[in-house]
């Protein structure tokens, strides 16, 4: 078992949603805020949520284990992130809009990830090489005002790591030194964004891979249009969106079945766009919850 020296353990795997072992080699940090200022509530959530961290961190600075590191945590929202990192939790001090993040969140942040880059040979700790945002692998707000703040916990873990305290100011970069963004948008999303402005129909038959209850519905999975690795959470389809084509009186919904989206609910426009799993989120007339899709499958479906 791995655990940082830093951390207590607290609801420790008490919970059925990470991954036992990893797939890949940690390199890499990956921070979230918990969008709540209830820090106990993590990780109660997770046992009814199809996600975990491996650490999360009060707003008096006190850190807490969740799930061990030689463990994979569901965190990133993108399996291969999720199997080379180490997912760090954030509890705001203040509440919707604005999640604010107290200062002595911030410097024990800097602290485990200090502790966390030298045990795993980082080097020194750089934003968006070893150090993420949530939003860069998942399309979410998620880690609010954490993203502004990744300068100042590489700085001040780097300190650390050279044998300071982690007291240092952080220097914005100029604005004219900054590098151009680069357009890495896939094909498929370009292509809805520039020539179909987020618009959408889908009206031809998929085949189910398999139909569960999970959160308290039936929903399905199919691999003609989720992005891999399939999640519940994620990419769960509500079968009150679709029509069984197989056995429509019955509407069975068995493995292997072909389905159909209803009329009412095959068109409409695309919410938000994950660039780094190439993958389109979708809101359905009805269903209050966002699905997502991989955006080739998507736009070559008919």
């Amino acid at each position: 078992m791995t655990v940082s020296g830093l951390a207590t353990p607290y609801g420790f795997q008490d919970f059925p949603n990470y991954t036992e072992g990893r797939s890949a080699v940690v390199n890499k940090i990956v921070i979230h805020h918990m969008a709540t200022t209830d820090y106990d509530s993590v990780p109660r959530i997770w046992k009814t949520r199809e996600a975990s961290a491996h650490y999360g961190i009060g707003q008096d600075g006190q850190i807490r284990a969740y799930v061990d590191e030689d463990n994979t945590a569901w965190h990133a929202g993108q399996w291969s992130a999720n199997s080379s990192s180490i997912g760090i939790e954030h509890a705001n001090m203040t509440g919707s809009p604005d999640w604010g993040i107290a200062q002595a969140t911030i410097d024990a942040s800097a602290k485990l990830v200090a502790d966390i880059a030298q045990r795993y040979g980082f080097g020194q700790v750089v934003p968006y090489k070893n150090l993420f945002p949530h939003s860069e692998f998942y399309s979410t707000a998620c880690p609010g005002q954490l993203k502004d703040k990744l300068q100042e916990i590489s700085d001040k873990a780097n300190d650390i790591l050279t044998g300071g305290n982690g007291n240092v100011t952080t220097q914005s970069a100029p604005e004219s030194s900054q590098a151009p963004k680069v357009d890495n948008r896939s094909a498929a999303i370009k292509e809805f964004q520039d020539k179909w402005k987020n618009r959408w129909a889908l009206r031809g038959n998929f085949r189910i891979r398999t139909c569960q209850m999970q959160y308290g519905m039936y929903q399905v999975l199919t691999d003609d249009l989720n992005v891999e690795p399939n999640s519940w959470f994620y990419n769960g389809i509500p079968t009150g969106l679709l029509e069984d084509v197989s056995d429509p009186q019955v509407r069975s919904f068995e493995d292997g079945a072909i389905v159909r989206f209803k009329d009412d609910v095959n068109f409409g426009t695309i919410d938000e766009y994950d660039i780094n799993t190439n993958s389109v989120g979708i809101l359905f007339t009805g269903y209050k919850d966002m699905i997502w899709f991989d955006a080739d499958k998507f736009l070559s479906h008919p």
